[in-house]
C-alpha cells in the first residue's frame, strides 16, 4: 500500500494558505471526537451526507458571505438542509475560503450524491436519505457555534429521518 499525503491547502492558493496556517492551531483545541460504532451492515443504512463546502438549494437562504467578508478568520456557522434530488444547477456554493469552482463543475466534489445514489444501486448501501447537509467548514479559532448549536440540530433532524449513518465529506 502506497502512503498518500493529503495537503489541506490544496485548493486554498497561496496567500490564504499562508495567512490561514499561521492563524490555526497545531493542534485541536476540542474534546476527543465521540465516535459510534455502526450497528449494522452498510447494505441496511440509510446514509446522509454531511459537506462542509457552505452549500445551499438555490430556493433557500444562502449562507452569510458578508460575515465572512467582514471577519476573514470565522464562517458563518449555521446550515442548511440539501434535498437528495438536488443536482449542481439546484445548488449554490457559498464560501470564500475555497474555490468554488470545482463545486460548479461537479458538485460531488463537495456533495457525492451521485456516488451515494451508486453505492445503493450496486448494494453496498441501503438508501439516501431525504435530507443532506451542509455547513461552511471555515470556522478559525472558534467553533463552538457550529459545535454546540448547528452539530446537534443537524444530528436531531438526521434521528428524526431515521438515518444511521452520515458521511463526511470536507473540503
Amino acid at each position: 500500500m502506497t502512503d498518500h499525503i493529503v495537503d489541506p491547502w490544496r485548493f486554498a492558493g497561496s496567500t490564504l494558505t499562508r495567512m490561514l496556517s499561521a492563524a490555526l492551531p497545531d493542534e485541536p483545541n476540542h474534546p476527543p471526537i465521540p465516535w459510534t460504532p455502526v450497528g449494522k451492515p452498510l447494505s441496511e443504512c440509510k446514509v446522509a451526507l454531511l459537506s462542509t463546502a457552505g452549500l445551499s438549494m438555490r430556493d433557500d437562504e444562502p449562507f452569510d458571505m458578508e460575515y465572512e467578508r467582514q471577519n476573514p478568520t470565522r464562517g458563518d456557522s449555521s446550515w442548511r438542509r440539501i434535498r437528495s434530488d438536488a443536482t449542481a444547477d439546484s445548488i449554490v456554493a457559498n464560501h470564500l475560503h475555497i474555490d468554488t469552482g470545482f463545486i460548479e463543475r461537479d458538485l460531488n466534489v463537495a456533495l457525492p450524491l451521485d456516488r451515494l445514489r451508486e453505492a445503493v444501486a450496486e448494494g453496498a448501501v441501503g438508501a439516501v436519505a431525504d435530507t443532506h447537509y451542509s455547513i461552511m467548514g471555515f470556522q478559525g479559532n472558534d467553533s463552538s457555534d457550529l459545535v454546540e448549536k448547528s452539530a446537534p440540530e443537524i444530528a436531531a433532524s438526521m434521528r428524526n429521518e431515521g438515518v444511521d449513518l452520515a458521511l463526511l465529506a470536507p473540503v
